[in-house]
């Protein structure tokens, strides 16, 4: 018998205690399933410690991207699997697995012991699994984390809007007189130099919010990662680059766009009276005191086990199938 341990954020804008434990039960009715909704980080850390020291077959996230993130703090680098239900806003992760489906297929995974191993990006300590960076897309995040948190009826605002709450948020961002630029140093052996820019990212797969094409070469499990640099001057060009990419088409032609891909990079802020904080999976990442505007950003591969499909098995058994034939 599997023992799973299932943590649900009731604060995330898609969570229902009483659906999504019906609905795991029906699904994993031959397993022993703990629910945990810990009612601060303390309590989700030492439940969490516990469940891997005792060897926890799989944890289920059922929550957003933010949720993921608390969970990946402990989970990188450990045997126990992660199995990530979409019960926030954007769900960047579950979309990237495929986990768009009902609880009943995406449950299958553990049900099959199904699962790989994904890169995890490590930034100044902290992990992340999908997109972050520095610029403008942080201030919305923490916009947006600010008012979740004061007002508990935006929660309901962001179940019945989703993914578009963002695309408004840096529309109110955009209206400002002028474009927001940061100055950056960039480090890395692909690319060193000073950039103006409003938005500078750091993404492990290739959509942010499903749609969102920003990095359309980049994979979770190739050993690197992606950085794009937007330097972009006026509010025109920038727009219609981000309208191209929300669109999911990419604009290649755009000579105000840096992209490579990585293994490692140190970006630092050059204008430290303006102090920019740095996000990963939708959350705003807490600096130290010593190094608030210094980022080490690197790639950790295969650091974390996810239920899901295995692609490599998924490929040999279809050539199987085909030499079969």
């Amino acid at each position: 018998m599997q023992n799973i341990s299932v943590y649900l954020n009731q604060r995330a804008s898609h969570s229902n205690f009483g659906y999504w434990k019906e609905q795991i039960d029906k699904s994993l009715f031959r397993s022993a399933i703990t629910y945990r909704t810990p009612k601060d980080l303390i309590e989700l850390q030492e439940n969490l410690e516990r469940d891997i020291d005792q060897e926890c077959d799989a944890i289920v996230s059922v929550g957003g991207d933010g949720t993921v993130n608390t969970l990946i703090q402990s989970l990188a680098g450990k045997e126990v699997g992660l199995l990530v239900m979409p019960g926030g806003t954007a769900n960047d992760l579950a979309s990237e697995l495929g986990h768009k489906k009902s609880v009943k297929k995406v449950t299958h995974f553990i049900r099959n012991n199904e699962y790989k191993y994904i890169d995890l990006i490590k930034v100044n300590g902290n992990y992340m699994a999908t997109n972050g960076g520095l610029g403008m897309n942080a201030s919305v995040a923490s916009n947006i984390n600010k008012i979740r948190k004061s007002f508990p009826i935006f929660k309901k605002l962001m179940k019945f809007s989703g993914k578009s709450i963002y695309s408004f948020f840096i529309v109110n961002e955009l209206t400002s007189m002028k474009l927001p630029s940061y100055k950056f140093k960039v480090t890395s052996k692909e690319f060193t130099g000073v950039v103006d820019s409003p938005l500078l990212m750091i993404n492990n797969q290739p959509c942010l919010a499903s749609t969102f094409n920003v990095a359309p070469e980049t994979r979770h499990d190739d050993g690197k990662f992606n950085v794009t640099i937007l330097k972009h001057k006026s509010h025109k060009s920038f727009i219609q680059c981000c309208y191209k990419m929300a669109i999911g088409e990419y604009p290649y032609a755009d000579s105000d766009i840096i992209s490579f891909e990585t293994d490692s990079i140190t970006i630092e802020n050059m204008n430290p009276e303006k102090e920019i904080p740095f996000f990963g999976d939708g959350e705003v990442f807490e600096n130290s005191k010593e190094n608030t505007q210094k980022w080490e950003v690197s790639i950790c591969p295969r650091s974390l086990k996810v239920y899901t499909q295995d692609d490599e098995k998924s490929l040999v058994s279809l050539c199987n199938e085909v030499n079969l034939s």
